[in-house]
């Protein structure tokens, strides 16, 4: 089995499987819209009743915030990718389920940041580190709330990860980074937002999202839908290149 016939056949069995869990669970395409609502929401509380009184120490807050949030949006994303369902029965605890891997990965992201200023006085540098940043940790998500890792062993894994199925891994993700530029969503700004661990939730993608159904209003519309497809299919595909390797589908001859 060539490269080629590997590529094809691990990408048709992640789309099969995908295509198969939007149908069974078709509430999964608004989750990006739900929980960004929520994330606004969130944040409008913090900026008028957390931040004025913490001042700088409500910097340590924040990602304290997202955390919660994005637990209980990769708890969702674990029901659909492991069980084929979505489970609100628990959803008061879903936004404990991986906080604590995912602080311990952000707190990481925030010592980066620290650094990153230092890089801004040469644009084309600090974009050049953004986009490494984003291509070498991008399946840190995954690696999360499926393999279950977190602090300094889910950037190592995602690292090994990325080593081992770079091509099959970034071609989707550059495919998406193209259809939101045609959607309006400039390739550098999205470098230079990505929070890389909420890749698969969009944040960086979304607007205010109103009634109004104008032009710009339906292409959020359509980011959202689209963000919510690739977060399903990068699940998908993230647990067949975790549990298998290229030698192993070449001699089952399968996945």
């Amino acid at each position: 089995m060539n490269f080629f016939d590997d590529l094809k056949m691990v990408y048709k069995k992640a789309a099969s499987l995908t295509v198969s869990k939007i149908n069974k669970n078709p509430i999964v395409l608004i989750l990006p819209l739900v929980y960004f609502i929520i994330y606004k929401l969130a944040m409008g509380v913090f900026s008028v009743a957390i931040a004025p009184v913490l001042g700088f120490l409500s910097g340590f807050i924040l990602p304290i915030i997202s955390s919660l949030i994005l637990s209980s949006y990769y708890s969702q994303l674990s029901d659909v990718i492991f069980y084929d369902r979505l489970n609100f029965k628990n959803f008061k605890s879903s936004f404990k389920e991986y906080f604590a891997s995912i602080y311990s990965v952000y707190f990481i992201l925030i010592l980066i940041s620290w650094l990153m200023p230092a890089l801004s006085t040469v644009r084309s540098l600090y974009v050049v580190v953004s986009l490494i940043l984003v291509i070498v940790f991008n399946p840190i998500a995954e690696s999360i709330y499926i393999r279950g890792e977190y602090y300094t062993s889910a950037y190592r894994h995602s690292i090994e990860f990325i080593k081992e199925n770079f091509v099959l891994w970034i071609l989707p993700f550059a495919l998406y980074l193209v259809i939101l530029n045609l959607l309006g969503i400039d390739f550098e700004n999205y470098i230079l937002t990505s929070g890389i661990i909420d890749i698969p939730l969009g944040l960086n993608t979304q607007g205010s999202v109103n009634m109004s159904f104008d032009i710009n209003n339906i292409k959020e519309i359509i980011i959202i839908l689209i963000t919510a497809v690739y977060a399903i299919f990068r699940g998908n595909l993230y647990k067949i290149l975790h549990n298998s390797t290229r030698r192993k589908r070449e001699y089952m001859g399968e996945i």
